[in-house]
């Protein structure tokens, strides 16, 4: 079979590798789709992280069972979550593994995924509803955000972004307002937008110093700021601030797939959507990670895909 093997910065290649039968208490899937993640993406130009992830939002179906594999069926439509996924096999174990709708339109199902992490983070913010909230950055993790606070009937969403196509699909998808922070100060227009007061909530899905300030400059006193962004460098941040307006941040790294199943199951969010392009496995480099470093003015969020489209 094909897979992709992972050596160092901007170091992948396409192999054949043999297929492995699953073992105890593992699936072994066909891949339909694979997504590269913003971890992927840091991976590939900064260097793996103490467990890598690389590779690890993929959909299929199951083609066979291991041993004790009582609660799956081959053939069954499935998400899983485990790093090397891509490739056109992967062998899960089953507590990784996630049953999708049998007429879940593939896309759709390749997104949930990320749409979880949004789950998890608006889950553990404790977001009711009825907050205004700002959304630092339009990528994949941003638009996420903004469906599941969509979802959740938010209806004050504000975002930013230094790229014009990203803050267009923001507004396509429901965003209230956005602009570009380096030619709009973000804390200055939301207290404009909130009346002085600031957002209940600000979003830092980017992973640099300027969004986080961002964040933390525009929250309302006893506000919150959820950090969702990948930190590759160091951000320095003066503290006073936080301490006087009795700010609450709060940092996320998981998945709740349940959640993000039940807002797709409202019919309010098609976060298939954010999907720009999908490409075979053998362009995973040239035309996925290397047109994602590249800064690309059309793509977000790019699939890969083993057996083709």
């Amino acid at each position: 079979m094909k897979k992709v093997v992972y050596r160092g910065i901007r170091d992948i290649s396409v192999v054949d590798a043999p297929e492995v039968n699953p073992g105890r208490g593992e699936v072994k899937i066909k891949i339909k789709y694979c997504g590269i993640c913003g971890s992927d993406l840091h991976e590939y130009l900064h260097g793996p992280f103490p467990e890598s992830p690389f590779g690890h939002e993929a959909c299929g179906e199951i083609v066979a069972l291991g041993e004790g594999v009582t609660d799956f069926i081959i053939g069954e439509r499935v998400c899983s979550v485990i790093p090397g996924s891509f490739a056109e096999f992967i062998n899960c174990p089953v507590e990784r593994v996630l049953k999708i709708p049998a007429d879940m339109d593939w896309k759709r199902a390749a997104v949930v995924e990320p749409l979880s992490g949004a789950a998890y983070a608006l889950d553990k913010a404790q977001i009711k509803g009825n907050e205004a909230v700002l959304i630092a950055g339009c990528g994949t993790v941003g638009l996420m955000i903004l469906l599941g606070l969509k979802a959740t009937g938010v209806k004050n969403i504000y975002m930013s972004d230094l790229l014009d196509y990203r803050r267009d699909k923001a507004m396509q998808l429901g965003a209230t307002l956005t602009w570009n922070p380096l030619e709009i100060k973000t804390s200055t227009k939301i207290k404009e937008l909130t009346g002085g007061k600031g957002v209940d909530m600000a979003i830092e899905a980017v992973g640099i110093e300027a969004t986080l300030k961002d964040c933390l400059s525009s929250v309302k006193f006893g506000g919150k700021v959820i950090v969702q962004g990948i930190f590759t460098e160091r951000a320095l941040v003066h503290m006073l601030g936080f301490v006087t307006r009795e700010t609450t941040m709060i940092g996320t790294n998981s998945i709740n797939p349940q959640l993000a199943l039940a807002w797709i199951e409202t019919g309010k969010i098609q976060p298939e959507r954010v999907v720009t392009n999908i490409i075979p496995l053998e362009k995973i480099k040239e035309e996925g990670f290397e047109v994602l470093a590249g800064k690309s003015t059309k793509d977000i969020k790019i699939l890969v895909a083993p057996f083709g489209a």
